[in-house]
């Protein structure tokens, strides 16, 4: 990981919040998830609904940070790799392509979308043309990634965790430090929703600049030098698959 950047804790909480409030009804606050990674205390969270969705997170997101981009390739295999992580939360076979015989119905605010089968040689066409074209200031091809593996639903479940971790791989290999983020608030949740709906539908491409601009601004407001890299604390790696009874 030489030459890599990483992400501070609070920046982490932010990415990981983002993904659980907006994509999974995480309960939990924006600092009891920042509290949990700091210490891993089970008893900062709401629930243990939250308690396993953000050890499933939080396992994914280190699989991501720690991933050997100098020396192997932004692929499938990764982005399936990425999926494998999430173990308590996501589909029966985590890191599995769905098939034929496992359709996904997506309820979104425009209509119902049905993907069809994944194909294997589209999703590494999305991800070779997002490297290609990526650099680490290149928030709009990360977006785009994000964009495209959602709308593809390659997996049984978590296919939004896993895109939205696979973009911000593509932004650290580059060396940019700032996450990529979806909106939690009320407000903003509302156009991202109807704008990716939009996009699964209509392939109406306008979330993939509205979703960059409104991270430029968020890194504007919310960028902290001064906090600490994120390290997993040692008491939270012992019980690692069933945690405590909450």
């Amino acid at each position: 990981m030489s030459g890599q950047k990483t992400l501070s804790t609070k920046q982490l909480a932010g990415l990981l919040y983002s993904m659980g409030r907006t994509f999974d009804g995480l309960q939990s606050t924006f600092m009891a998830t920042e509290e949990f990674l700091r210490t891993g205390n089970p008893k900062v969270v709401n629930s243990k609904a939250d308690y396993n969705l953000l050890l499933d997170l939080r396992q994914a997101a280190e699989h991501t940070l720690h991933y050997d981009y100098a020396h192997h390739p932004i692929d499938l295999e990764y982005v399936k790799s990425i999926n494998a992580q999430l173990t308590r939360t996501a589909s029966m076979e985590p890191g599995k392509l769905r098939d034929e015989h496992t359709p996904v119905m997506v309820n979104t605010p425009l209509g119902r979308y049905e993907p069809p089968t994944p194909d294997p040689e589209a999703i590494s066409t999305l991800i070779d043309n997002a490297t290609r074209r990526g650099t680490g200031d290149d928030l709009d091809g990360a977006v785009r990634l994000f964009a495209g593996l959602a709308k593809m639903q390659p997996f049984g479940d978590g296919n939004k965790r896993t895109a939205l971790l696979a973009a911000n791989g593509l932004l650290i290999a580059g060396g940019n430090s700032n996450p990529l983020t979806v909106p939690t608030s009320d407000k903003d949740r509302t156009w991202f929703n109807r704008e990716l709906a939009a996009y699964y539908l209509n392939n109406d491409q306008t979330i993939i600049s509205h979703l960059a601009s409104w991270n430029r601004q968020q890194t504007g407001r919310e960028e902290d030098h001064a906090d600490t890299l994120f390290q997993i604390p040692d008491q939270a790696l012992g019980n690692h698959q069933g945690g405590p009874t909450l």
